[in-house]
């Protein structure tokens, strides 16, 4: 039976191998996650909340953006802020220009909260210390297009990756770099490509 889970089946073929790896890779994130956060009685969606409101710009704060981003629906998000500002951890804050409308912020006490938890990535990170920059840029430039694959296929909501900006161009030949940034008027190396870009306009399909 051709299927990722057959052992006979995965030993020879690469791309089921690599979906094996990367599913194992996801419980590294899930145990790291869940080891960082439930000695403060969060959940894992929760923690990224918190995070997400500690890097992000205020007029992205909000319930909507939050749902996108974290690829949940907004009933989750508004269950997980219920929880977080009956902890005291977040609060709501009206906007200023239109009352119907409501931004999140962290309280003093997310704030430190925040500051202890965000580096839950960091054990994950360590590993790639010892890699060849060579290989990780092409693992990195790999797993772009592999997401931007997942988001053609509606699995995943839109990233704002570079890849699918409408200021990105593929560098000519003979230019420094390999791709081009015309919003920022710059080549672009593939380890200068971005996951998540501010600027980022979906291109035309």
């Amino acid at each position: 039976m051709k299927s990722i889970f057959n052992l006979k089946y995965q030993h020879n073929d690469l791309d089921a191998k690599l979906v094996l790896a990367l599913e194992r890779i996801s419980h590294v994130f899930r145990i790291l996650l869940w080891e960082q956060t439930k000695q403060y009685n969060l959940s894992p969606i929760q923690t990224q909340i918190l995070i997400y409101i500690y890097h992000q710009p205020e007029d992205e704060r909000n319930i909507s953006t939050l749902a996108h981003r974290l690829n949940v629906t907004k009933a989750t998000i508004s269950d997980a802020v219920k929880s977080l500002v009956q902890k005291k951890l977040v609060r709501k804050q009206t906007d200023n220009e239109d009352a119907r409308y409501f931004y999140l912020v962290l309280t003093n006490k997310g704030l430190e909260l925040v500051k202890k938890i965000e580096n839950w990535g960091e054990k994950f990170k360590a590993n790639f210390k010892n890699i060849p920059t060579e290989n990780k840029t092409i693992l990195f430039e790999t797993l772009l297009r592999v997401l931007i694959s997942f988001e053609e296929e509606g699995v995943i909501n839109r990233n704002r990756i570079c890849f699918t900006c409408k200021h990105f161009r593929h560098q000519k030949q003979g230019r420094k770099g390999l791709y081009f940034c015309e919003l920022l008027n710059l080549p672009l190396k593939t380890n200068e490509l971005r996951v998540d870009c501010p600027e980022h306009e979906l291109a035309a399909v």
